[in-house]
């Protein structure tokens, strides 16, 4: 009777132990799920974490007055700008820009567009539109809260001497210091610019970004800068390739292909409240027997002077800027006065004085009150 008792018993302990035994599994069993769980969470947390963007951008405001005669609220330009990075891997980049027309349209404009991917510490592969490496005003200067006057140089506008934007893909970054010196490249691969006329019957070379060479060779273009002490910096650089010849009358299928080369000299320098800039820039276009249109040179150069006074706020700025194209020649001084409210925020006051070869001089009053953000 006991063996039978104590048997019971024992079976009893056996199925009560295994019972608890499959309830300690399933809790393990909820428990890695739920770990499982937390590590997903977790992983996308740390992915999203890793993935930034920012809206920055300009904004400016002008009034001109003299020129023609005419007093005009002649300007008004909002360029937000877009960035995205994710890690230490990849970065966008890409600047809207809106202006007000004559007529009291908006004019909408896509400055540029482009991704890099970060190879190593001293190497990004750039890809899409970006602005044209050649020199360092287009690229660097032009923004209105960072230029110091104003009006762009004459030459350094659209349709100019300088190239403005490029569609293609660079690879740019800074190298190891050499000697204690600091210097940075980019060498880049394009679609070929555009030569003909502009609105008014100038002959221009478009020198903006294009989908298409149009069957010309691309071009491949370099720029090389080195800061030999602090503040200070000197870049030469260059292009060359072909152009597309888009004036071609005679209703054929025949495209017309030009050589096309630019260079570039700059210079500035920053210490003090003391800011000087320099830069040469050049675009050149040969012949081509099958176009009645002839080539030529396009030049321009600036040299710009300013000193922002300590604890008044106050900058006074002196610029000189020469362009020379095939059919016309224009200097300009320039001489303006900023009031500095932040870094970002400026009041400018400038005047102009144009010399041309086709038309008597013209001198005109800018104002501008431009901010970054």
């Amino acid at each position: 009777m006991n063996k039978i008792i104590l048997s019971i018993g024992l079976s009893s302990l056996v199925a009560s132990m295994l019972l608890a035994n499959q309830a300690d599994d399933a809790k393990i069993q909820q428990l890695l799920k739920d770990v499982k769980a937390l590590n997903a969470m977790k992983a996308d947390l740390e992915g999203n974490a890793r993935s930034g963007f920012q809206l920055a951008g300009y904004a400016s405001f002008d009034w001109t007055g003299g020129s023609g005669g005419s007093d005009d609220f002649s300007g008004v330009k909002f360029a937000p700008i877009f960035h995205y990075q994710y890690g230490t891997i990849f970065q966008f980049e890409g600047e809207l820009e809106f202006e007000i027309d004559e007529k009291g349209e908006t004019v909408t404009a896509l400055e540029y567009a482009a991704g890099t991917i970060f190879l190593n510490d001293y190497m990004g592969l750039q890809i899409g539109q970006f602005m044209s490496p050649i020199g360092q005003f287009v690229q660097n200067l032009h923004p209105s809260w960072i230029n110091k006057l104003p009006s762009t140089p004459v030459g350094f506008g659209h349709d100019g001497a300088a190239p403005t934007s490029n569609i293609g893909m660079a690879l740019r970054g800074g190298l190891p210091k050499i000697a204690n010196l600091r210097s940075n490249y980019v060498v880049f691969v394009a679609n070929a610019p555009r030569f003909g006329f502009a609105a008014d019957g100038d002959t221009i070379i478009d020198a903006t970004g294009k989908s298409s060479s149009g069957g010309a060779s691309q071009l491949l273009g370099a720029r090389y800068a080195l800061n030999p002490i602090g503040g200070m910096e000197i870049g030469i650089s260059g292009a060359t390739g072909e152009a597309f010849d888009d004036t071609n009358t005679s209703g054929t299928s025949q495209n017309i292909f030009r050589t096309y080369s630019a260079m570039g000299a700059d210079f500035m320098y920053n210490d003090q409240g003391l800011d000087v800039k320099a830069e040469y820039i050049q675009q050149k276009v040969g012949d081509n027997v099958s176009s009645t249109l002839e080539g030529g040179t396009w030049t321009a150069f600036y040299a710009q002077v300013a000193y922002q006074i300590n604890g008044l706020n106050i900058e006074p700025v002196l610029r000189y800027s020469d362009y020379e194209n095939p059919e016309n020649r224009k200097k300009q001084i320039a001489v303006g006065l900023n009031y500095l409210f932040a870094n970002n925020l400026i009041a400018k006051l400038a005047y102009e004085n144009d010399t041309n070869s086709n038309i008597d001089d013209v001198s005109r009053v800018r104002a501008q009150l431009a901010f970054g953000f």
